[in-house]
């Protein structure tokens, strides 16, 4: 633990902290939400894609919050949204019906979209230059340590505090980090900021993210809801697999940041999809719980994509518009999550679940094919030159 530490000064410490919290917030989310909502709820397919749906509402509009708040200090925006988050979540306790779960769904999800783009904003701000990856890697790491941690305390409490207590603890623990995050340094920038940025040159960027979202969605959806529902996983087996899962992600998350700056954004984004096509596709035949089980640590161990999406944008774009660029891509991502689990849900009802993993085997395939066009140096070259030919124009006119 003192080396995943090591290097980190006061605003990146605080920043850690935060998304420790952050960590312990949805390893009791991540580990107990689906048997909750099958449990007690008894939700149907159809209904969960609603409320999931509604959910990531506040992810489509991300970049008309960032530019509401564009002045104010990243830390400021981060700490109130997570105390927003984290009370939405322990209203959890109070639920009782598909439609108080929509309400405080929403609610802390309009923290947390909020939180994501000042996170990775603060991450890649606060993290000394150089070796982006590495340091991502590194706070995957922390918030993967909270998860585990978060997940241990499900598995010795939930007897005694019920599903109750847990949300409780889990909303309690992401105000803290709220708090945490507010002592950071309130440097605006030097720079005035655009709101949003909606850029041809972004372009790929903001597709990979459509992409992401429509992937990502459609397996945090659907996949432990699948083997709750179909393959009848009880709540004690959904609370070890997300305990062997993150202990993966623990030990592996510096590593794959390493393996981004190494090998680059585009190779370890084919590697990403190249492995999520064989996951989904496992997911719509296989019938063996344990093989089930193996693929949901596959895909949550292949996170490197993200990280190569978050590095690729920071290398094209400028830092006057890295924040806003960040903001809209992840609009841009949720755009795709508030259609997927409505669309998603509906298909499930009609025609199965496997038509679920089947589609999401294809959107893998196609940003497989996508990421192919992604070359960082390459556009920036391009783009200069581009400036370098626009700015010759006039001259060469009035002359």
């Amino acid at each position: 633990m003192g080396s995943l530490f090591s290097g980190f000064n006061r605003n990146l410490t605080l920043l850690a902290a935060a998304t420790f919290a952050v960590g312990i917030f949805f390893g009791v989310q991540m580990t107990l939400y689906n048997n909750f909502v099958v449990d007690r709820l008894g939700i149907d397919a159809h209904q969960l894609g609603t409320v999931e749906a509604l959910r990531e509402v506040p992810g489509f509009l991300n970049a008309l919050f960032i530019g509401l708040v564009m002045h104010l200090a990243p830390p400021l925006i981060a700490g109130v949204a997570l105390i927003v988050m984290g009370i939405g979540f322990a209203a959890y306790a109070q639920v009782d019906s598909v439609y108080s779960l929509a309400l405080f769904s929403v609610i802390w999800s309009l923290g947390f979209h909020c939180w994501a783009p000042m996170g990775e904003t603060m991450s890649l701000t606060f993290t000394p230059p150089g070796d982006k990856g590495k340091w991502l890697g590194r706070l995957r790491s922390v918030g993967a340590v909270a998860w585990l941690l978060a997940i241990g305390a499900c598995m010795l409490l939930l007897d005694h505090l019920h599903y109750e207590g847990m949300f409780l603890l889990g909303g309690g623990a992401a105000v803290l980090g709220g708090v945490a995050i507010l002592f950071a340094e309130h440097k605006k920038p030097a720079q005035k900021e655009r709101a949003w940025v909606l850029k041809r040159r972004y372009s790929l960027y903001y597709i990979l993210q459509m992409l992401q979202g429509c992937r990502k969605q459609m397996f945090i959806t659907f996949a432990i809801f699948a083997l709750i529902k179909i393959h009848g996983m009880p709540v004690g087996t959904t609370m070890v697999l997300v305990l062997i899962n993150q202990t993966l992600v623990t030990l592996t998350g510096p590593l794959m940041g390493r393996l981004v700056d190494r090998f680059g954004e585009r190779r370890m984004l084919s590697l990403s999809h190249l492995g999520l096509i064989f996951v989904f596709l496992g997911y719509a035949y296989v019938q063996d719980r344990t093989t089930l089980y193996s693929l949901y640590c596959i895909d949550n161990l292949i996170f490197f994509g993200a990280i190569a999406l978050t590095t690729y944008v920071h290398k094209i774009a400028p830092a006057d518009e890295l924040k806003p660029t960040l903001s809209m891509g992840v609009t841009m991502n949720h755009v795709a999550s508030v259609i997927m689990p409505l669309v998603g849900g509906v298909v499930w009802h009609l025609f199965g679940y496997q038509i679920i993993f089947l589609s999401g085997a294809v959107i893998s395939f196609i940003s497989l094919v996508v990421c192919q066009w992604v070359d960082p140096e390459g556009e920036v070259a391009r783009h200069r030159a581009e400036e370098e030919a626009a700015q010759s124009r006039p001259a060469l006119a009035a002359t």
